[in-house]
Formats: structure tokens, C-alpha cells, sequence
């Protein structure tokens, strides 16, 4: 057991940012690079969710109060009534959990879920804090290269069956996905949900990015099928949804038989979400569903600007805020970290694709709704700029 100086073994293996090793050269450029490596957005929120219009809307009883650990009743029945329009079926204010982010929200369901030694299936390229999350609980993540096999056409169970051990408890599954931007068909989700039934697994639904599909096809509910409500997590964010990343407002979405044990380990971890935070979240709920067309409509155009101008190997963005391209042939067995290095000279910051798996040390992801538009017309131009540069074999 570690004793006083060191920390935990758990701690320990807790990916650090790549970027904490760049701070010193960002100091040192004549001007910032353009961010695509954010998994943000340059959009303001809807006018409802500021936070004057919150703090407006929030009795002054409440202000300073403790507020329910569950979440406000009017934010939960308000969430559950968007999910009850989206499409997700049997859910009611009982079946949500207001969380810090869509981040507690995971943490909260797997620590609800998981023993140490447990193993959970993890589709790559993934969310990069999940493996982390998994890997400080004593459980083990099992990476399944998967995306790349789903725009092939692959069968879900031909993907994920090889990788299923008697410890396997678990599934953590993003559509759309980030990094790669890749939306499972409605035939796929179902096919996850037979996988999942026949044997006996929990599943994680990540619905970060539900809200930008872009061939205007419903979303696809994992929870939906066939025995999966009762098995089924899904997670929903502010942050991608309505543009309050900085809110920490996220939900958890499920039974009640195990969604009371989580109330539990979400009272123990956070107690609650600050209720300034829940009042901008509601206002957002309420009457963000125009911003929300407004916003997919500037995302997908973008997307298409991307898959048209950018020179390089990589799936179209179907969905979400991302491309995740595969550089092998430019590098050339150039380590990627170099390049990004090189890249922030040139004007452009991107993120390494290992950070999503280890199939992915030659990928990198690109976000195209961290910064306007005019902004990642000029970032591709200097991404493709740079490949040039690569494949001519040049120095910077």
C-alpha cells in the first residue's frame, strides 16, 4: 500500500494531457494556434441559459441553499419530457439523475456497476476519459477496435464477441462518436442491443452528440430495444448539447433499480450540481430546441467543408464535432507528437490520436466546432499546407 509521499497505483495510471508538456512552447509562439484540438464550440448559448436569465429565474430562497441531490424536480421533469420527445421511451422525472457533466454522470454509473477485475468493453476510438474512469476503480478496460470495423459493414457481435471473457461486465458505446464521427444505423444499435442481452452485459449509452445527426435520420435509442431499458446508462451533456460546458450540468438516465444506487454514489461524490448551473440548464431545455436546428445546420455545413478541403485518409463526420484522419503515409514514421509539435509553429493545434486507443498512435482528432467557420477554412488550409510539406519529405 502506498504511505505518505506517494500516491495510488490507480492515480498513477491516469493518462496526463499531452498538452501539460506543450505549455512552455505555446508561450513561446507569436500568436495562438487555431484550437481544433477542443471538443468544444465557438457558439454562445441560447439566450435562456445565460446565466443572468438563470439567475433571474432563481428564487432568492433558493440561491444559497442545498438543493435536492437528485437534481431540481423541474429540471428532471423537463429532461425527461425532451427525452420523451426525442424519442426515448419510459422516462419519467424518477428515471433522471442531474450530474456534474455527462462526465460524473459515467463516473457515477460504473462506479455503481463495477467490481475490481471486472471487464468492460470499450469501443475505439473512444471518449478518452473512459478508460481512466474504468482503470480507477480496479476494473479492467478492454479496448475493441470497433468504428472502423462499423463503417466497413462488419456485424456488431463479429467486432465484439472476440473480446468477451467471463469477467466481462460492461459496454461503453458513443454514436456519434467522438473521435471519428461515425453514427451507428438504427440496424446496428439493435444489433448491439442482441449483443448485449445474450450475454448478460451492462451498457453505457454516451448521447453526448445525439442532437447532431447529419442526414436528418432519427436517433437511434440503445435503451430502446428489446430488453436493454432495464441494462441500459444513457448519459447526456449540456456542454455538447446547449453549449454550457462551463455549467457542468450533465444527466443520467435509467431504471430506478439501479439509478437509486447511484443517487447514492453522486450524493457521496458531488452531493449536487450548483442550482445556478441546473436553472441555466433548464432554460436551455426549455427553450433551446431552435438554437439546437440552428446549430446542427452551421455544424454539418462545416463538416462538409471539411470532407471536401482536407487532404488526408479519414471517414466523413456522419455526426458529433469530429474527424479523426489517419496520417501513417505523411509521417512516415515521424512520432505524431513531433508533427503536432511542428503543427503549433504552423498555426494549427490537433490532438494525438492515441489519447483514443492504441491502434490510433498515427491518427489524430480534429475538431471543426471549436472555432467559426472562416477559422477552420483557414486551419484545413494550413493542416494541408503542412501534409504537403510531409510528403515532400521537408524540414519545417
Amino acid at each position: 500500500m502506498p504511505k505518505f509521499p506517494l500516491s495510488s497505483a490507480n492515480a498513477n495510471s491516469l493518462r496526463p494531457s499531452v498538452f501539460s508538456t506543450l505549455t512552455a512552447q505555446f508561450k513561446l509562439l507569436p500568436a495562438p494556434p487555431i484550437p481544433l484540438q477542443l471538443g468544444d464550440t465557438y457558439r454562445e448559448p441560447c439566450a435562456a441559459a445565460h446565466i443572468d436569465r438563470a439567475a433571474q429565474k432563481l428564487p432568492k430562497t433558493k440561491a444559497y441553499a442545498y438543493s435536492n441531490p437528485w437534481g431540481l424536480e423541474e429540471l428532471r421533469t423537463a429532461v425527461a419530457q425532451r427525452c420523451t420527445n426525442d424519442g426515448l421511451l419510459g422516462v419519467g422525472a424518477d428515471n433522471v439523475q442531474v450530474t456534474a457533466g455527462g462526465s460524473q454522470a459515467i463516473n457515477v454509473v460504473l462506479q455503481t456497476w463495477l467490481q475490481p477485475g471486472d471487464e468492460v468493453l470499450v469501443c475505439a476510438p473512444y471518449w478518452p476519459l473512459i478508460k481512466g474512469m474504468i482503470t480507477s476503480l480496479g476494473a479492467i478496460p478492454v479496448e475493441v477496435p470497433f468504428y472502423p470495423g462499423i463503417r466497413q459493414g462488419v456485424p456488431v457481435a463479429q467486432l465484439l464477441q472476440p473480446f468477451v471473457t467471463e469477467r466481462t461486465v460492461a459496454l461503453y458505446l458513443c454514436t456519434p462518436n467522438n473521435p471519428c464521427g461515425t453514427v451507428l444505423s438504427a440496424a446496428q444499435v439493435a444489433e448491439v442491443g442482441v449483443f448485449a442481452v445474450k450475454n448478460d452485459l451492462w451498457t453505457i449509452s454516451d448521447e453526448a452528440y445525439h442532437h447532431y445527426i447529419y442526414d436528418d435520420t432519427p436517433h437511434p435509442w440503445l435503451a430502446n430495444e428489446p430488453g436493454m431499458a432495464a441494462r441500459t446508462a444513457s448519459i447526456f451533456t449540456t456542454s455538447k448539447s446547449y453549449a454550457l460546458a462551463g455549467m457542468r450540468t450533465g444527466f443520467l438516465v435509467g431504471d430506478t433499480a439501479w439509478l437509486d444506487v447511484s443517487r447514492r454514489v453522486s450524493t457521496h461524490q458531488i452531493y449536487g450540481v450548483p442550482v445556478i448551473c441546473q436553472y441555466a440548464a433548464l432554460g436551455a431545455i426549455q427553450e433551446g430546441g431552435p438554437w439546437i436546428a440552428e446549430t446542427k445546420a452551421a455544424y454539418k455545413r462545416v463538416a462538409k467543408i471539411v470532407r471536401d478541403s482536407l487532404q488526408a485518409d479519414f471517414g466523413n463526420a456522419d455526426g458529433g464535432g469530429y474527424v479523426f484522419p489517419d496520417f501513417t503515409k505523411e509521417l512516415n514514421g515521424k512520432p505524431m507528437i513531433t508533427w503536432i509539435q511542428e503543427l503549433l509553429r504552423e498555426g494549427v493545434c490537433i490532438s494525438p490520436g492515441d489519447a483514443f486507443g492504441k491502434d490510433f498512435e498515427n491518427f489524430a482528432r480534429i475538431c471543426f466546432t471549436s472555432v467559426p467557420e472562416d477559422q477552420v477554412v483557414l486551419a484545413v488550409e494550413r493542416l494541408n499546407k503542412s501534409l504537403d510539406r510531409l510528403r515532400a519529405g521537408r524540414a519545417l
